[in-house]
């Protein structure tokens, strides 16, 4: 199940060029938005929303605390600054608890393959994310595969394989690879190439030597 998290938001009446001014504040302007709700102008507490986002990530549902109203939303989207890579701005999706929903949640592999443990191979993430359908509220977080089982290079774990551990469904081909091994390719010795010696320099004798 979806491990819920809540953040305080407030109405934002700043908007345009002026956002900047915002953010200068330690403030994040944001939007809510979805379907049968009118969008909304917000803004909350930059270091608030860090601390959240590290632990919710993008498949956690969300209580949007806006001025006392309770909200529940996902992040839709975060918009980065190319090379601050400090957050800019944030849209939040509001979903109905009751509706099921596809969203894309990531592959955590778990365990360890003895093959991989004795340094003979690598593991191989074929795929991060599988798309799940699920309740927003059973939506999970992430999804543990263990890969200690992979202990032939000719084993891998398809979607098939994944035991679902609560009551979403995996949408992805079941036939697809999510994990497997790679092969360590051994480091080779560069060959010392001689360096053949230079050639004798072969002149024709001069008329003076033969006198």
């Amino acid at each position: 199940m979806s491990v819920q998290h809540s953040i305080n938001a407030q109405t934002r009446t700043v908007i345009g060029k002026k956002v900047s001014l915002l953010r200068k504040q330690g403030l994040i302007p944001a939007t809510v938005y979805g379907k049968g709700f009118t969008p909304v102008s917000v803004q909350l507490e930059d270091r608030a929303f860090n601390l959240m986002y590290r632990k919710a990530g993008r498949t956690s549902l969300i209580d949007l605390l806006l001025d006392g109203a309770r909200t529940s939303v996902f992040v839709q989207a975060v918009q980065r600054h190319p090379l601050s890579r400090n957050i800019i701005h944030i849209d939040f999706k509001v979903v109905d608890l009751k509706v099921a929903i596809h969203v894309e949640v990531p592959i955590s592999a778990i365990g360890e393959s003895p093959l991989v443990a004795r340094g003979d191979a690598l593991l191989n993430h074929a795929l991060s994310f599988v798309l799940v359908e699920a309740l927003p509220a059973e939506l999970p977080q992430h999804i543990d595969v263990d890969v200690s089982g992979l202990d032939a290079m000719d084993k891998s774990i398809h979607v098939r394989d994944i035991k679902v551990a609560g009551s979403y469904k995996i949408l992805t081909d079941p036939e697809a690879v999510v994990l497997s091994l790679a092969q360590v390719r051994a480091v080779e010795e560069e060959a010392v190439v001689e360096t053949p010696a230079e050639p004798e320099l072969i002149r024709r004798p001069r008329e003076s030597d033969t006198e």
